[in-house]
């Protein structure tokens, strides 16, 4: 009989991973206890459906934003800021990249070699209905992973962008040379009435 509930007690406890990982959209996201004693600055924010629920009430004065988080089921933000270079390691991605597969499909990817930063945003698509996003932002001082889990209008993230800790995504400044156009000089051409004024 012990036996038994030792059984029944092991399969509730992995329970919760695996309903992660069969809500679609939603990632399983590493432990990142290690990086908040490391970070100068934390942030962890964890919206299940029932939170959003809250979220969205608090947010009565902007319906724009309350319209965008009404058919989600979660949005998760980790972002961690730190005093110096590489205190997080490249397996600390590596650990959700590997995750970013089909049926993800990678949206937007940058690389700003001066700053270097990596800002890479992944879609999760279930024929045209769109399930998830995520957003991996890295910088040799900051680290920031976030997993919206539901239907998102992609026309309308911006307006959740500076929202429940969900960074700004700064698209990268393309310079465009300048071309100089140079107009020639006008240059009259005889009709076909003109009369011929040649010598013959």
């Amino acid at each position: 009989m012990r036996y038994r509930s030792t059984i029944l007690l092991s399969v509730l406890l992995s329970l919760p991973p695996m309903i992660a990982m069969a809500q679609p959209g939603r990632l399983v996201l590493p432990d990142f206890s290690a990086l908040t004693k490391k970070a100068s600055n934390a942030v962890d924010i964890n919206l299940d459906p029932s939170l959003l629920g809250l979220a969205a009430g608090v947010l009565g004065s902007d319906p724009d934003v309350k319209d965008l988080i009404s058919g989600l089921q979660g949005i998760y933000v980790h972002s961690y800021t730190f005093d110096r270079d590489g205190a997080y390691s490249k397996a600390d991605i590596d650990s959700v990249r590997s995750q970013l597969v089909a049926p993800w499909s990678q949206l937007v990817s940058t690389h700003d070699r001066n700053q270097q930063s990596d800002v890479d945003i992944f879609v999760r698509h279930n024929g045209e209905r769109t399930e998830g996003m995520a957003i991996i932002v890295s910088q040799p001082r900051k680290l920031t992973i976030v997993n919206i889990v539901g239907p998102i209008d992609l026309a309308k993230l911006a307006q959740l962008q500076g929202n429940f800790g969900v960074p700004k995504i700064v698209a990268p400044k393309i310079d465009v040379p300048k071309v100089d156009v140079r107009v020639s000089p006008k240059i009259d051409l005889p009709g076909p009435d003109a009369k011929d004024s040649s010598p013959h």
